[in-house]
């Protein structure tokens, strides 16, 4: 998870600026690649310091924030039964008005229709879901993600469709769900389960989707 990627989202077109026409060279990417970096700035206090080449790109974990920040709101006002979403980062707290935990559906991750894949219920949580399914431009036959990989300047090019994180924190969920987007299936699994967070993995297999559980998510 790399806040600096943002020139590097930008020159793939999917920035403020929308969408490229074909794909980047790799000199255009090598230059992104040099104006990005997060180990370039540092936080001391509330002062934040960066070389003035450095581009802030917050989108991954803003919609999380606001979620955290609306909980927040409802809480301090006594509020203790909500649902909160904001385009598909989701908190819930309590029950709903049927007493019953809220569930949310995890879509398929088809780029081509729009239909239901499992649901998840969920109690004093919150969610977040990234893929590869809704975002994405194709060029000569081949598919191009927006979840960019900071490491390469390339989008990602693995089998996992979808990763959805469940946590305390929705921004936290989040950064997490586009970081797994990067790592692909085996490392998401692995780094999960070490870190005993609750991961639920949808994966492009031959002959259709497969799914993977976090331990910590198969105990909840």
């Amino acid at each position: 998870f790399d806040v600096t990627v943002g020139p590097l989202v930008n020159l793939w077109g999917f920035g403020p600026t929308g969408p490229m026409n074909g794909i980047p060279s790799e000199a255009e990417i090598r230059v992104a690649l040099s104006q990005a970096g997060f180990a370039r700035v540092r936080v001391d206090g509330r002062q934040l310091q960066r070389p003035a080449s450095i581009y802030l790109d917050f989108s991954a974990i803003a919609k999380g924030y606001a979620v955290d920040e609306i909980a927040r709101l409802l809480e301090s006002s006594g509020a203790g039964d909500y649902l909160i979403e904001i385009g598909g980062e989701v908190k819930a707290k309590g029950r709903n008005s049927r007493g019953t935990a809220w569930v949310i559906g995890i879509e398929a991750p088809d780029r081509t229709t729009r239909r239901l894949y499992r649901t998840l219920p969920i109690i004093d949580l919150a969610l977040a879901t990234s893929g590869d399914y809704r975002n994405f431009f194709e060029h000569e036959g081949k598919v191009y993600s927006h979840t960019i990989d900071p490491r390469t300047g390339w989008p990602v090019d693995h089998r996992l469709a979808s990763v959805t994180v469940l946590h305390e924190s929705a921004a936290m969920a989040d950064a997490l769900a586009t970081a797994f987007s990067v790592l692909g299936p085996d490392e998401t699994m692995r780094l999960a389960d070490e870190e005993n967070l609750m991961v639920f993995a949808i994966i492009r297999g031959k002959d259709g989707f497969e799914e993977r559980r976090s331990e910590s998510l198969a105990r909840y």
